[in-house]
């Protein structure tokens, strides 16, 4: 069984300036920013704000866990050196593939991006699949928590107008993914993201982290974790984002007796991946 994580985000979502801030706070400070009541002073949040906001900076990859100190990853200290307010999708979409790649500490995240569920979808439906895909993992969890976690996760990525509590309107960065849309109450239609703010450098690394050398084409379209589903790709886009990579010399493709074997050429490092796409 899985050391899951529930509800280590005090029922908050990711607001838009959170990482920005704290991305910059963490690098300035020589103290561990978390401590105490130093997040609510240099941040400018209520504590159990704070305690969400570190929760989804390290479950995104962006936090180092530590007791004692804050310090940036190494996907930190490139989002400062090269997207310092996070205005890039790029970025939003990297910190999104850590999140649904991160199955212990965001199950929630991991699990609805490898359901295979229809494109449009009821709320209800999906959370009883959720619950169902835990219990078949051997998980014992709360089904309470299941229903908070998922109602956060419904609201990262989708826009709502709450006029009753102006916190509740402030937007997720990851809203603006496209990925999700609230049609109705709790009716929700997945979409696919804009091909031009997806970039194919993070398809390209999503592949190399799963595949390492190479992989089959048919494969990759069924596979869980696959960026087919993670990025929630159909199979058009998904030869279109082959194709560019192709273009640009980070993959063969080996149609030899239709097999349609894809060898990635390089190892593409998060530093690489920056680098490539900034400079």
């Amino acid at each position: 069984m899985s050391d899951l994580k529930f509800k280590r985000n005090e029922s908050f979502y990711i607001r838009d300036g959170w990482f920005q801030k704290a991305i910059h706070g963490i690098h300035n400070s020589q103290e561990n920013i978390f401590s105490g009541t130093r997040g609510v002073d240099e941040l400018g949040i209520g504590s159990n704000m704070v305690k969400g906001l570190k929760y989804w900076l390290t479950a995104s990859g962006v936090l180092q866990r530590s007791s004692t100190k804050s310090e940036l990853t190494e996907l930190g200290e490139l989002l400062l050196k090269y997207d310092p307010y996070l205005e890039s999708s790029f970025s939003w979409f990297l910190i999104h593939y850590n999140l649904v790649t991160n199955y212990n500490e965001a199950p929630i995240f991991n699990m609805f991006f490898n359901l295979k569920i229809k494109t449009r979808f009821e709320k209800d439906d999906i959370y009883n699949a959720l619950i169902e895909q835990l219990k078949e993992n051997g998980e014992d969890i709360k089904d309470s928590y299941v229903f908070d976690d998922f109602n956060v996760f419904l609201k990262s990525y989708t826009v709502e107008n709450n006029e009753g509590d102006p916190e509740d309107n402030y937007i997720c960065p990851l809203s603006s993914l496209n990925l999700l849309e609230r049609k109705q109450k709790d009716v929700y239609l997945m979409k696919h993201p804009h091909y031009s703010e997806l970039s194919y450098l993070v398809v390209y690394y999503a592949l190399s982290q799963k595949y390492k050398k190479q992989f089959n084409i048919e494969d990759a379209l069924i596979e869980n974790n696959s960026p087919v589903y993670l990025f929630n790709l159909d199979k058009n886009m998904f030869l279109q984002y082959l194709d560019e990579m192709r273009k640009n010399g980070l993959i063969t493709i080996n149609k030899t007796a239709g097999l349609n074997t894809v060898y990635l050429n390089k190892k593409m490092t998060l530093q690489n991946l920056f680098e490539r796409r900034f400079k």
